[in-house]
This record gives structure tokens, sequence and C-alpha cells, in this order.
């Protein structure tokens, strides 16, 4: 038994599909998160202007809304951040993979294709981010500078 050869017989074809299945599997977990991370920050931002006076009113309620807004917005910022990492990490396996083992098939995970199609994606994911955070920092400015 050489070198190349295992106890097991690998089929290329096989592992190429569990890494395509991966990375639409990770793709879909981080667009699900970025939604749901998308509502709960919605709501809040929601709660703090259907009523305005009376959150104002009540320092604490409002700080602590504007806290968890911003706590939440910091950790997706994290796993968003995170999420597009590993994406890229098995894009990067996968289109490795591809090149040793299908050289004359186009690669859909080579470098040049992979960075094209999800850059500027994961920068408008991290650019809404920001811009809750940014809300966030605004708001618990102006709550503190008015109280």
């Amino acid at each position: 038994m050489t070198a190349k050869q295992s106890a097991l017989p690998i089929d290329a074809g096989a592992l190429f599909q569990a890494y395509v299945d991966l990375i639409n599997s990770e793709r879909e977990t981080i667009w699900a998160r970025h939604n749901a991370l998308l509502v709960a920050n919605s709501l809040i931002v929601g709660a703090l202007a259907i009523s305005p006076a009376a959150l104002w009113q009540n320092e604490w309620a409002a700080l602590s809304l504007l806290c968890a807004g911003l706590l939440i917005s910091a950790v997706w910022l994290l796993i968003t951040a995170h999420g597009w990492a590993v994406l890229r990490q098995h894009m990067d396996m996968a289109g490795s993979f591809a090149e040793e083992n299908f050289p004359h098939w186009p690669n859909p995970f080579g470098k040049d294709a992979a960075l094209r199609s999800g850059l500027w994606i994961h920068g408008l994911a991290l650019t809404m981010v920001c811009v809750f955070i940014l809300i966030y920092l605004g708001l618990g400015y102006v709550r503190l500078s008015l109280g």
C-alpha cells in the first residue's frame, strides 16, 4: 500500500460534495444569525422610537435598552466576523481540494472567485451592524447629555 492509498477508498466527488454542503450550511447559518440579530435590534430601536417621552423620562429603562442594544450589536459584529472567517476557511479548503483533484474543472472556490463573490456582501453585513452600533451610541450620547 503506497502513501496515497488508504484503508478506505475515498470518492473525491463525494468528498467535494461534503465540502460544498458544509459551505452552504455555514452560509445559511451566517444569514440566519444575521436575520435574528437584525430583528432583535429593530425591536429595541422600535421600542425606543414608539414611546420616547415615557422611556426617556425613566433613565434606567432607557439606558438599559441602549446598553442591551449595544451589547447585542457588539456580539453581532463578533459573530458575523467569525462566521465569515470560518466560511472563508472552508472555501479555501474546498478550493485547494478542487485544484488538486479536479484540475480540469472550473473551481467555484478558487481564490479569485471566492474573493469576488463574498467580499462586498461581507462588507455590507458589517456595515449594517455598525449602523446599529452608531444608532445606540448616538442615542446614548443624547440621553446622557440631556439627562
